[in-house]
């Protein structure tokens, strides 16, 4: 990769920081995709054509990416080449991004991961799980259980800060997207895991500074993509069935708010979503329980005239 490119990188990394339209998670990953690119491409933005640019999408097709994943990538070159053209005047740069702008998913690319909320059961067997990792297990039971109490996302657990964690009100405010605070309820024994995290917190060498809740070994804050390892691994010890991320948490709190009798729109405002719709997108009924809910909806309905 050429010095110009890397220059221009450290300067979108920059210009990223100030995006409030993403989460920190994707201002992060925007980033990192655009250094793989040059990486891959093996040129300097002057020497890339719109060729290449199918070259590149081509091989993403042929790699068995899925189709979320796809996006993100080409979301983050867009994003790249829309700033150098606005912000640096790039001309090259705009022949680029509208040569983006032409590209189209095609129909056979790996759908998105299937969402799906898991029980109560399988929750508390991956949140066991986390607990066996040694020396970080303190750590990694109060963040999965945080995960699974609050739905909170990956970034706003990973960045939560000790003073926005009210341990005794069971209360926490997390900056999600759009960098807009929003307030986060959770049970007495997730409270009961956090304080044991935090106890364990103060006997390790952290300076002052570093406020974060959830902190890695070495003292620093801890890598978002370590939060996504630490989810999958414990599922993984746990031995539950399928793909189990971090997004999946969110899946399972707002199914078990509306299960519990919270309205849509509370419900909404507690995930942290602009529009109810969102929400009930988030809402996985066990498929026993629909067919049941559906039999005591038409128990009353007239029977058929036989044929």
């Amino acid at each position: 990769m050429t010095t110009p490119v890397n220059s221009q990188i450290e300067g979108f990394r920059r210009y990223m920081e100030t995006a409030s339209d993403l989460s920190e998670g994707s201002r992060v990953r925007y980033a990192y995709e655009v250094e793989r690119f040059f990486k891959l491409a093996d040129k300097g933005l002057d020497q890339l054509r719109p060729n290449d640019i199918l070259d590149w999408n081509a091989m993403l097709h042929e790699g068995g990416a899925a189709r979320g994943t796809v996006g993100q990538k080409r979301a983050a070159l867009r994003r790249f080449f829309r700033y150098l053209e606005e912000y640096l005047e790039d001309e090259h740069a705009g022949r680029l991004l509208r040569a983006m702008n032409h590209l189209k998913l095609p129909p056979d690319l790996v759908p998105r991961r299937e969402t799906y909320s898991l029980t109560k059961d399988q929750a508390q067997r991956i949140i066991a799980a986390a607990a066996q990792k040694p020396g970080v297990g303190g750590r990694d039971r109060a963040l999965v259980h945080f995960l699974w109490r609050t739905g909170a996302r990956r970034a706003e657990a990973g960045r939560l800060l000790l003073p926005k964690l009210d341990l005794e009100g069971r209360l926490a405010n997390v900056l999600g997207k759009g960098d807009k605070w929003r307030t986060v309820a959770f049970d007495d024994r997730c409270q009961e895991d956090l304080a044991r995290w935090l106890e364990i917190r103060a006997t390790w060498d952290i300076s002052p500074e570093v406020q974060e809740v959830f902190v890695s070994a070495f003292g620093g804050p801890l890598n978002l993509n370590t939060v996504g390892t630490i989810v999958r691994q414990a599922a993984e010890t746990a031995a539950i069935p399928g793909h189990v991320w971090t997004h999946i948490f969110r899946h399972s709190r707002a199914t078990a708010l509306l299960d519990g009798g919270m309205s849509i729109a509370g419900a909404a405002k507690f995930l942290g979503h602009k529009d109810p719709a969102t929400t009930m997108g988030y809402y996985h009924q066990i498929p026993s329980e629909l067919r049941d809910e559906y039999d005591r909806a038409t128990a009353s309905e007239a029977e058929y005239p036989q044929a």
